[in-house]
C-alpha cells in the first residue's frame, strides 16, 4: 500500500513539474509579441549515427533468386546477393556453386570387410568413429565407400610392369 501511495506522490510530482515549465516558458514571451520562431541548428553526426550506417535497400534491378534473395550485378560487373533477414537486409558476393561445395564430410574412411557386413573407421574432432554395416544395408555414400577401397585394392595388388621386368 504504501509502495502504491509513493508511486503515485511521485508520478504527480514529475507531472506538475512538466506543466510549471511549459507555463515558465510561455510567461517569458511577451503577451503581444508573436511566438518567437525556431532556427533550425544543423547537427553533427553523432556517435550513434557513425557507429548504424545507413540500411541497405535492394537495388532496382535486382533478381529473385529465391524467397528473401536478390541476386544484383552492379556497374563493374561484380555479383551480389542480396538476403531480407528479419533484422534488415545483407549484403554478400556471389561466388560460384563449385566454391561453395563443401569437401565431403568426415575425413579419410578406413573400410573392413567382414564377410557379409562392412565396418567403417573414421576419424572425427570428437575421437573415432566406428559402425557397422550389413552389405545388404548399405546406403550409397557407404557403397561409394566400399567401390573405392576395393578399387584401391585392384590397383595396388596389380604388380607394376617397371618392377615385374627389372626382377
Amino acid at each position: 500500500m504504501k509502495t502504491i501511495a509513493l508511486t503515485l506522490i511521485a508520478a504527480g510530482m514529475g507531472f506538475a513539474q512538466s506543466q510549471s515549465a511549459t507555463t515558465a516558458s510561455a510567461a517569458k514571451q511577451s503577451p503581444g509579441a508573436p511566438p518567437k520562431a525556431k532556427t533550425q541548428v544543423p547537427k553533427k553526426a553523432t556517435a550513434a549515427q557513425k557507429a548504424n550506417p545507413p540500411q541497405l535497400t535492394i537495388p532496382q534491378g535486382a533478381k529473385l533468386v529465391e524467397p528473401n534473395l536478390y541476386r544484383y550485378t552492379d556497374s563493374t560487373g561484380k555479383a551480389w546477393m542480396y538476403r531480407q533477414t528479419p533484422f534488415g537486409i545483407s549484403k554478400f558476393e556471389d561466388t560460384p556453386a563449385a566454391a561453395q561445395q563443401a569437401p565431403a564430410p568426415g575425413g579419410p574412411t578406413t573400410v573392413t570387410d567382414l564377410g557379409d557386413s562392412v565396418r567403417f573407421e573414421r576419424k572425427t574432432a570428437f575421437g573415432d568413429s566406428q559402425w557397422t554395416r550389413k552389405k545388404t544395408e548399405l546406403s550409397d555414400d557407404e557403397k561409394a565407400l566400399v567401390a573405392s577401397q576395393q578399387q584401391g585394392k585392384q590397383v595396388s595388388a596389380q604388380p607394376d610392369n617397371k618392377t615385374a621386368e627389372k626382377q
